[in-house]
């Protein structure tokens, strides 16, 4: 199933980002635990422009899903995607940049 993923969201990770591909598993895992997401960025030896750009991503990335579910009974289905819509986008401009300036 990663690699489903990896293969759909490879221009933006590995293009936009400059990240490996691989990295996507650690993406796709900060959704459930962003510790847990970070420690998977170490094996795939990075450069420290790609763990910088990994970092912030993964902090500014969708919250966990705890979060999730405590935006989606505050704001309602509808306020929640746009606050969804809001912070992937503004987690991938922002790495995006990042990847550029560094």
């Amino acid at each position: 199933m990663f690699d489903a993923i990896a293969n759909f969201t490879a221009p933006v990770v590995s293009g936009l980002l400059g990240l490996p591909r691989e990295a996507v598993t650690a993406l796709v895992i900060g959704f459930l635990r962003k510790d847990v997401a970070l420690g998977m960025l170490a094996p795939l030896a990075l450069s420290a422009k790609q763990l910088v750009v990994g970092s912030v991503v993964l902090a500014m990335f969708f919250p966990c899903i705890a979060t999730f579910v405590v935006l989606l009974r505050e704001l309602g289905v509808v306020n929640m995607i746009k606050a969804a819509g809001i912070m992937i986008a503004a987690a991938l401009i922002t790495g995006g940049i990042l990847n550029l300036v560094l």
